[in-house]
């Protein structure tokens, strides 16, 4: 999950009501990040970003991937000024790298609470693969109270020779807890999807599911969790796609309780399959909406092998929201390879796709992003009538990481390939509104959140000008774009025009966004959280 914040400045200029001059032409590539608006950065010939961090100092972590000649892949990750330019301080020269075996392949990261970085992903010794976790303090240093020497290798497979355990996303719980996504092999060595826990010091919780591990029953294909979730309440909630033949799978969504047991409440009994093109349908990113749906994005194809960025909507019981897009999606098909990495739900309820557009590899293809209104409808004041797409000098981008800035500009990471087939790393911005977008209302200003500075534990209000009606709903969300607190304020202290609810304990120190909505009615704020 990632949202969209205001800055400090912009959040005093609203409460005392001074001007505010908007120049950006959302959907446009930023100039002033890095002169041009994009990061390339060579490390190998086959480099990929997989994530992107944004820090409470709106320092940019990019994170993923590099192969070198003799395919050794080492884990990367580097720090960049809000404007682009590399963080001398983080790292070496703002460039961490770690290698481990064969490969180590990192497909996510979480900023913690208390602001290390913990990547996560898979390595190998052409044996077996292994999930790997390696967790860095702020400045880019392995942190030695995690695991052995700040990393963790840990075997989930039910197999022991030539098992094949791959992460490919990871959340914290309410807790810190490490919950981590991805496939691993059944005793017949079908890969099917899985999710495990680990503490907040790197050592697998066996009180998890069946000794640590929370999965559903193998398909006839190969299937996998990409994204994950967790609800306000602790349940975890995860999407990747289940193999329903040995060629082609349907898109997937399962919900489990906070101790990895199946949720019966939710689709199938925990388990939602949903086949939208009757080929191939896959989940790469999921993300909550204010009213705890699930949105998806992905893929889907034809039989001819066309295929279309995907983004879904399905309810809080697991059933899809035909209220959405077109029954409940949303298609985009405008080139023979189209995908979607990506999505994210802004603060003002709006939503945010990334991915890539073209012919496909190897001819060329380019960066994507779409913006759409709540009910999935193109944003039209973003780019081309809600679609923005820029070719990147000679460079064919293909998008699996974004990000959103405090300043609401959208951040965008992946791999830059050359016409000969050399691939780098790849970080850009575009511009977005410095507003929450909703022109229909005014009186911005009218919401105030006290007390400005807030510290951990802190019971905070919320003041709105108009009357607060039965289940409307407050929502923070950290820069990192977790849903840190949401609730229907029916259940919180308040009277008509205030709501006031306290901080978690555990919330790290940075900037935040909080939001109220209601019918008719949507606000924003930014809000500091000091030590």
């Amino acid at each position: 999950m990632k949202t969209k914040f205001y800055s400090l400045l912009t959040g005093a200029c609203l409460l005392l009501g001074t001007p505010m001059v908007l120049q950006a032409q959302p959907g446009a590539m930023d100039p002033t990040f890095n002169g041009t608006g994009s990061v390339v950065h060579p490390i190998n010939t086959l480099d990929g970003a997989q994530k992107i961090l944004v820090q409470g100092d709106q320092k940019v972590l990019l994170v993923g991937m590099s192969f070198d000649a003799t395919y050794t892949a080492r884990a990367y990750a580097f720090r960049y000024l809000p404007d682009g330019t590399p963080d001398s301080t983080f790292a070496t020269n703002g460039v961490f790298s770690y290698e481990q075996d064969n490969e180590a392949d990192i497909y996510s990261a979480v900023l913690t609470p208390g602001g290390k970085i913990l990547l996560v992903g898979s390595t190998t010794d052409y044996q077996t693969y292994k999930l790997l976790l390696i967790q860095l303090k702020p400045d880019g240093t392995l942190d030695n109270s995690f695991g052995t020497n700040g990393v963790v290798l840990q075997s989930v497979s039910v197999v022991t020779d030539n098992a094949e355990d791959m992460a490919y996303d990871v959340a914290l719980d309410a807790s810190n807890n490490i919950l981590v996504c991805g496939s691993t092999d059944d005793a017949n060595y079908i890969r099917h999807p899985f999710v495990t826990r680990f503490t907040p010091s790197g050592v697998l919780d066996t009180t998890f599911g069946l000794n640590g591990l929370a999965t559903i029953p193998s398909g006839v294909g190969s299937s996998k969790f990409k994204g994950i979730v967790i609800q306000p309440d602790g349940k975890i909630v995860a999407s990747g796609s289940f193999g329903n033949t040995l060629l082609w799978s349907v898109m997937l969504v399962v919900r489990f309780d906070a101790d990895g047991s199946l949720d019966a409440t939710f689709g199938d009994a925990g388990i939602l399959t949903y086949n939208y093109g009757n080929v191939d349908d896959e989940g790469n990113d999921i993300t909550l909406t204010p009213d705890g749906s699930f949105l998806v994005a992905g893929s889907t194809a034809t039989q001819d092998y066309n295929y279309s960025a995907l983004l879904a909507k399905f309810t809080p019981a697991g059933a899809l929201d035909t209220s959405f897009g077109n029954a409940g999606t949303v298609e985009e098909d405008l080139a023979m390879f189209d995908f979607a990495s990506n999505v994210a739900v802004l603060a003002d309820g709006r939503i945010m796709m990334a991915g890539s557009s073209g012919v496909g590899p190897p001819s060329t293809f380019d960066l994507a992003v779409w913006k759409y209104m709540p009910d999935g409808t193109p944003d039209t004041g973003f780019g081309t009538d809600g679609f923005a797409q820029h070719v990147i000098g000679v460079y064919s981008t293909m998008i699996y990481a974004m990000g959103i800035q405090a300043d609401g500009k959208i951040l965008i990471g992946g791999q830059a390939r050359t016409s000969t087939n050399q691939n780098y790393f790849y970080l850009g911005r575009l511009q977005n509104e410095l507003t929450t977008g909703i022109a229909e209302l005014s009186g911005l200003g009218d919401a105030l959140v006290y007390p400005d500075p807030a510290t951990a534990s802190s019971m905070v209000t919320m003041q709105v000008s108009e009357s607060i009606k039965p289940g409307a709903l407050i929502s923070l969300y950290s820069t990192d774009g977790r849903l840190v607190f949401m609730s229907n304020t029916d259940h919180l202290q308040g009277d008509a025009q205030h709501v006031r609810f306290q901080l978690p304990s555990d919330i790290a120190p940075g900037i935040y966004q909080l939001s109220f909505q209601q019918q008719g009615t949507r606000r924003s704020s930014s809000l500091l959280i000091t030590q």
